[in-house]
């Protein structure tokens, strides 16, 4: 789907068949923005996706009800439908 990228390092996304993204229905990306970019989370020091397509997984995510918002700050909540449909589509 991607390649391994390092902190800062911008990639494109070469085909949408991962079971994730087709659980979510993400067929192509949103906007122009770098289709992936690996960004270093300052608060833990890992990577994590951003880009176009770490939007449009977050978006789908939320929308379709398999993580929520923490009321406060901006931790997210895997809900107990995203734990299941996480879990047949074997990811986690």
């Amino acid at each position: 789907m991607i390649d391994n990228l390092a902190p800062g390092e911008s990639g494109t996304v070469r085909t949408f068949d991962h079971p994730l993204l087709v659980a979510l229905g993400i067929t192509a990306l949103p906007d122009s923005r770098p289709g992936v970019r690996a960004c270093l989370d300052w608060s833990h020091g890992t990577v994590h996706l951003a880009g176009a397509l770490g939007a449009a997984l977050f978006t789908s995510l939320l929308d379709d009800g398999w993580v929520r918002r923490h009321p406060r700050g901006r931790a997210l909540r895997i809900t107990e439908p995203g734990r299941r449909r996480l879990a047949e589509l074997r990811i986690g």
